[in-house]
């Protein structure tokens, strides 16, 4: 299956990953991505993640870039290589924790997509798969004039859509959909997650949701994450519990099934 894989993703000399986007901000992204790769290297498969543009972040004084949602990354699995490797994963990193566009602009900087293209090249080179962990939603402005949407169609990777499973989230999630369709670009599928404890009298909602999201969106819901105890502290417990659910999703993205072609 891994060969089977590789040849796949990397023929034409395409970029090969996959792009993780949300709905919202704090919809789950960074849980699915870590998972993703951790799920991956279990299968033998040499797969790194990246977060595109981090806010609430910055740098050392040597220069490395400070990301939360890379630490978490890291509790999940090992894949860390050289230094340049780490530079790569996390290209642009600014220090307020708000949209790009503000946080570049209060640093007097330039949030340029030109770098975040050629550190995913440089990784797609280097490994066989990039999963590829977006900021906020699919329109987040990085500047005045380019938002998160040109992003991923520069990078032209298949997006996973992740959702978190709440009232309201049927209209963010159509209406994402509908944004990324008319841009062309191809859905894998979404990932409901739970990122708060439910309530007894939510659980009704909970379960329609991935329903009428399918239908009304005809997307498949690739998986649905509950919320599990212990995602800040990032343990390997945390991490084994979480691999019941996503060990189906990273086989079915594994056994490549059909993107959306539009």
């Amino acid at each position: 299956m891994v060969n089977e894989f590789e040849s796949k993703v990397t023929e034409g000399g395409q970029m090969n990953g996959f792009f993780v986007a949300g709905t919202d901000t704090d919809a789950g992204k960074t849980l699915v991505t870590a998972a993703l790769v951790r799920q991956m290297r279990i299968q033998g498969i040499d797969a790194v993640p990246m977060k595109v543009i981090q806010t609430g972040g910055g740098y050392t004084e040597g220069g490395y870039p400070i990301s939360p949602d890379f630490e978490v990354y890291c509790s999940a699995s090992s894949f860390i290589g050289d230094g340049a490797e780490i530079r790569d994963m996390v290209p642009l990193s600014f220090s307020a924790p708000c949209s790009p566009h503000l946080a570049s602009r209060m640093e007097g900087a330039a949030c340029d997509i030109g770098p975040v293209l050629a550190a995913m090249k440089r990784l797609c080179v280097r490994h066989d798969l990039v999963i590829a962990e977006g900021v906020g939603g699919v329109n987040v402005p990085l500047s005045d004039t380019v938002t998160s949407l040109d992003l991923i169609k520069k990078m032209g990777l298949p997006l996973i859509l992740v959702i978190r499973n709440v009232l309201g989230c049927v209209n963010h999630a159509i209406n994402t959909i509908q944004v990324l369709r008319a841009q062309n670009i191809p859905i894998r599928g979404a990932v409901m997650t739970e990122t708060s404890p439910p309530q007894d009298c939510d659980t009704f909602i909970l379960e329609d949701n991935p329903r009428i999201i399918r239908r009304l969106g005809d997307i498949p819901i690739l998986g649905s994450l509950p919320f599990i105890p212990g995602a800040q502290s990032g343990t390997e417990s945390f991490w084994s519990a979480l691999d019941v659910y996503m060990s189906d999703i990273a086989e079915d993205l594994l056994k490549g099934g059909k993107n959306e072609q539009n």
